[in-house]
């Protein structure tokens, strides 16, 4: 399996996106405060006072418009607003569906049952394998932080039974089908297979 590789370039107009990910900054050092709300020294922010939303800065290149920055601002209770920083991908999203680029999920990747943050960066090629950024919900420090995961994560599905993370590439008729667990706070690949599409079912 061949990955596409892209390359980072200069973001020109800014295009809104609705809710549900080169980055412009390393995604886990992109957190920033971004309000002109005065900061209150007694608020300790919970995971529920937050809300987002996300836009997709569009940059054109040789008359082509592609697809860069994904911002994500992060809203308190208390009207403060951070932001994160993704990168779309592919970089040219031209050929394919840009509806998914910037959506968010707030699913629970570590299994705390608090719901984290993922944000779709899109799909990789025309099969799909949308990948996401995760950023993981610290409620020791009460904030957010970016999980490194060991490799690209594609289509994610959350197996809450077993406790883990499950990673799905589809090229043509083949599907690999890798499966991750926590040891030690870090995702490690525990289980990996391949097998044609026809073999796939709804479970």
């Amino acid at each position: 399996m061949k990955k596409l590789l892209f390359g980072a370039l200069t973001a020109l107009v800014i295009v809104a996106c609705g809710s549900k990910t080169a980055k412009a900054e390393s995604s886990a050092d992109s957190l920033t405060a971004n309000s002109d709300v005065a900061p209150d020294e007694n608020y300790v922010p919970q995971r529920s006072d937050y809300t987002f939303r996300t836009e997709v800065r569009a940059i054109n290149d040789d008359g082509d418009v592609r697809w860069d920055t994904i911002v994500v601002y992060l809203t308190d209770a208390k009207g403060h607003v951070q932001q994160l920083y993704s990168q779309a991908q592919p970089l040219d999203t031209t050929m394919w569906s840009k509806s998914v680029i910037g959506q968010i999920v707030e699913d629970d990747w570590n299994f705390d049952a608090i719901p984290d943050l993922q944000v779709s960066m899109g799909p990789m090629n025309g099969s799909g394998n949308v990948t996401y950024d995760v950023w993981l919900w610290d409620d020791n420090a009460h904030k957010f932080e970016y999980l490194k995961t060991p490799a690209e994560i594609f289509d994610p599905y959350i197996d809450t039974e077993n406790k883990t993370i499950v990673s799905t590439w589809r090229l043509d008729d083949e599907v690999e089908i890798i499966r991750y667990k926590w040891k030690d706070g870090k995702l490690v690949e525990t289980e990996r297979e391949k097998l044609s599409s026809d073999d796939l079912t709804d479970d």
